[in-house]
């Protein structure tokens, strides 16, 4: 009754796939700026383009050729990457379920898990624009090295060595973390040690193939100087704007006061710290079993997606680092409990006792986060109230409407941002020509997908050059050169530019010389509600 049987599998994912049914996920406010990052480098690669010789991308190529495929395959537009994200999503969580039942065996510990990770970890604000399979391929990565630990068959650990591979080329830091869990296991057991050659194997039988294609097309450099850019420079572009614990002292503070304004943010670092503790304790005491040897991977991996993350505390990589950590958790609560049962055997209403405090925060925690931060329990709240009158739906303030463009159907979005790129799209297609460069400015590169026009040098989202100042150089000469005969330039606010972008004083000298530059050589044309559409003069 309370141990989990083969069949809970099915009934585990489909828990998780009833709460992460978003029935409006079409209904949104288009977030135009992570769209950004992703659609013109689709479009690119389409193409035949190459990532970072032909053009900038913040992140791995596979971020790219992934979503590319997909709509590929299911329509080259805007809402097929929105049905993408929220696909790989989903599928990262069902990958964490999948890890956790191979290392919880209570019943009523991997249902609460499912309730809990959804709950926390579900990126409910940029699930349709952001992610996708990113954090799936660590995971799976994870999940193949778990199965690895537990049956000792090299094919599981060539699998983990592809997908970690694959991870590293669609953001590094899941590549790079992969490869420190399999790493910290090698170093600690002698035995799977003699076989990392195996892993090593399939991570090059991913990664060589697409070094020898970028090393052909002359795109090498390009490629480990945008990596290193990002690495070293970006954070010092872009500022972190809320006080994170950047320093050993305020790390420790933030762990251990709870006054200190991070604490609540620092406590997944208490699972790891038992974590390790009872690890290491079973180590000492020759006790490690291959299931500890499995968990241990998912901890190191967790640690260090944990601490990636924390560069900011409010975003979403913040909470999808959460999900290693939860497992964690429930595999620590479902040790105790057995330990308990072991070693106090004539009172097993103890562990009766803690199951169902389990159940009882678990129901109270996610019935919380449903109410405030899932707009489907208060839809189907309202259902079961009878509450079925029509009711004029509203995002943001704005009442909405579909759009219908080329590159972007089957959305329901606010009037004004509808009216924003049908507007755009209009004017586009009567003054410009298929293949005429548009200069857009500061970060709207998903306006060149939208169109369906080129952009200007290597970077779509033109403020990403600000991170090198070879790369600013460039594009300032390439612009000077070809400038193109229309801008579009988003009608900015200095309430938004001054805090993330002009607190360092070379992103300002750099704005404002490309403002410069617009105001010498250009005159508005007309404009729509959030953008000004420029003519070339001179």
């Amino acid at each position: 009754m309370f141990i989990r049987q083969p069949k809970d599998i099915f009934f585990l994912f489909l828990l998780a796939l009833l709460l992460l049914w978003q029935p409006s996920y079409s209904h949104q406010e288009l977030n135009l700026f992570e769209w950004g990052l992703y659609l013109p480098g689709i479009d690119a690669v389409s193409q035949g383009q190459v990532p970072y010789r032909d053009f900038f991308h913040l992140r791995g190529p596979f971020e790219l050729y992934a979503p590319a495929f997909f709509m590929k395959m299911f329509g080259f537009r805007a809402d097929v990457l929105a049905a993408y994200f929220y696909f790989g999503t989903v599928l990262t969580i069902l990958v964490a379920v999948l890890i956790a039942y191979e290392l919880i065996q209570q019943r009523v510990l991997l249902y609460s898990f499912v309730l809990i990770i959804v709950t926390r970890t579900f990126p409910r604000v940029v699930f349709t624009c952001w992610g996708g399979m990113r954090y799936a391929w660590g995971l799976l990565a994870v999940w193949c090295l778990i199965r690895y630990c537990k049956t000792n068959r090299p094919g599981w650990l060539m699998a983990a060595g592809c997908l970690a591979a694959i991870g590293l080329l669609t953001s590094i830091e899941i590549g790079v973390i992969a490869l420190a869990a399999l790493m910290v296991l090698m170093a600690l057991d002698r035995e799977h040690r003699r076989k990392s050659w195996i892993f090593l194997s399939g991570f090059l039988l991913m990664a060589l193939p697409y070094g020898m294609y970028l090393l052909g097309q002359n795109a090498w450099g390009s490629f480990l100087q945008a990596q290193w850019v990002v690495v070293t420079n970006m954070q010092k572009t872009f500022l972190q704007l809320d006080r994170i614990p950047n320093t050993i002292p305020m790390f420790l503070h933030a762990i251990f006061f709870p006054l200190d304004k991070s604490f609540y943010q620092m406590t997944p670092m208490y699972s790891y710290m038992f974590f390790f503790s009872l690890y290491f304790w079973r180590m000492f005491n020759r006790k490690i079993t291959a299931i500890d040897q499995a968990s241990l991977v998912v901890a190191v991996y967790g640690l260090l997606l944990f601490l990636t993350g924390f560069r900011n505390l409010w975003a979403s990589e913040y909470e999808m680092s959460l999900q290693p950590e939860k497992i964690v958790l429930f595999y620590l609560l479902g040790q105790f409990i057995t330990w308990a049962g072991q070693r106090f055997a004539r009172f097993k209403w103890m562990g009766l006792v803690l199951l169902a405090a389990v159940i009882l925060s678990t129901a109270i925690y996610t019935t919380g986060r449903f109410k405030t931060r899932f707009y489907k329990f208060s839809w189907v709240c309202e259902l079961l109230q009878g509450k079925d009158e029509a009711k004029r739906e509203i995002i943001n303030g704005s009442p909405v409407r579909p759009i219908d463009l080329p590159r972007l159907k089957h959305m329901t979005v606010p009037v004004w941002q509808a009216t924003d790129l049908e507007e755009l799209n209009r004017f586009v297609n009567e003054h410009v020509a298929a293949h005429e460069t548009v200069w857009v400015y500061p970060e709207l590169g998903c306006l060149h997908f939208l169109l369906d026009r080129p952009w200007v040098g290597r970077f779509p989202m033109v403020n990403l050059c600000w991170m090198d100042e070879g790369w600013f150089t460039d594009y300032e000469a390439t612009l000077l050169q070809h400038p193109p005969r229309y801008a579009i330039v988003s009608k900015m606010k200095e309430f938004y530019f001054n805090p993330n972008f002009f607190k360092v004083r070379a992103n300002r000298v750099k704005h404002e010389r490309m403002m410069q530059f617009l105001n010498n050589h250009y005159v508005i044309e007309t404009q729509t509600p959030s953008y000004l559409v420029y003519r070339r003069i001179r």
